[in-house]
C-alpha cells in the first residue's frame, strides 16, 4: 500500500507538470522502458539506485535517455526529484501508476480478459471492440492465459466480473438440474 501511494504521488506530480498533455506518450515509453531494464537487469537498478554512484553520473545517464527523446525540462526536474529523493527503485512503480492516471485522464478503462487459449489479433481486437460498445468507453485490453477455464471467457473491468466460462455455466446447469 506504501509503495502504490508514493508512485501515486510521483506519477499525480509528473502527470500535472506536464507543459503538453501530448508528451505524455512518449514519457510513458521511456518510463515503462526504464522499469522494464530496472526489473530484468539488476545492474541497472543497481547502478541507477546506488547511492554511492554520485548523484551527477546517475542524473547524466537519465537526463541522456530523456534528451534522446526530446522530452521536456520538467521531466528532467521529475527525474532530479527521484534521484535526491532516493526513490528510483520505486520507478517500475512509478511507471505502473503513471500509464494508469494517464489512461483515466484519456477516459480509457483497463480489462483483463482470461480465456483457455491465447487469443489471437482479430478475435482479441473485437473482444476489445464487444467490451468498449460494453462500457461506453475506451478500452485497454489485456489477456491472460488460464487452461482450467476450459472454455469461453472471464473478463475484468474494475470491481465487475463477467464470467462466461463454460465452467461457470457447466455449475449453473448443474446447480439447475439438482433443483429439479
Amino acid at each position: 500500500m506504501k509503495d502504490r501511494k508514493l508512485a501515486t504521488r510521483y506519477a499525480g506530480a509528473l502527470l500535472a507538470a506536464l507543459p503538453d498533455p501530448a508528451l505524455g506518450g512518449k514519457i510513458e515509453q521511456l518510463l515503462n522502458a526504464l522499469a522494464e531494464a530496472m526489473e530484468q537487469d539488476p545492474t541497472v537498478r543497481d547502478a541507477l539506485a546506488d547511492p554511492g554512484l554520485p548523484r551527477s553520473a546517475r542524473l547524466q545517464a537519465l537526463y541522456g535517455l530523456s534528451r534522446q527523446q526530446g522530452l521536456p525540462v520538467e521531466f528532467e526536474r521529475f527525474l532530479e526529484t527521484v534521484v535526491d529523493h532516493g526513490r528510483v527503485a520505486q520507478l517500475p512503480a512509478i511507471a505502473a501508476m503513471y500509464r494508469e492516471l494517464r489512461e483515466r485522464a484519456l477516459g480509457v478503462v483497463p480489462a483483463v480478459m482470461t480465456t483457455a487459449v491465447p487469443l489471437e489479433g482479430d478475435l482479441r481486437e473485437r473482444a476489445r471492440q464487444a467490451l468498449e460498445r460494453l462500457t461506453g468507453k475506451r478500452v485497454r485490453l489485456d489477456c491472460e492465459v488460464d487452461p482450467s477455464l476450459l472454455g469461453g471467457a472471464v473478463t475484468r473491468i474494475g470491481s465487475t466480473v463477467y464470467d462466461g466460462s463454460l465452467r461457470t455455466q457447466l455449475s449453473s446447469l448443474r446447480h439447475r438440474m439438482d433443483q429439479e
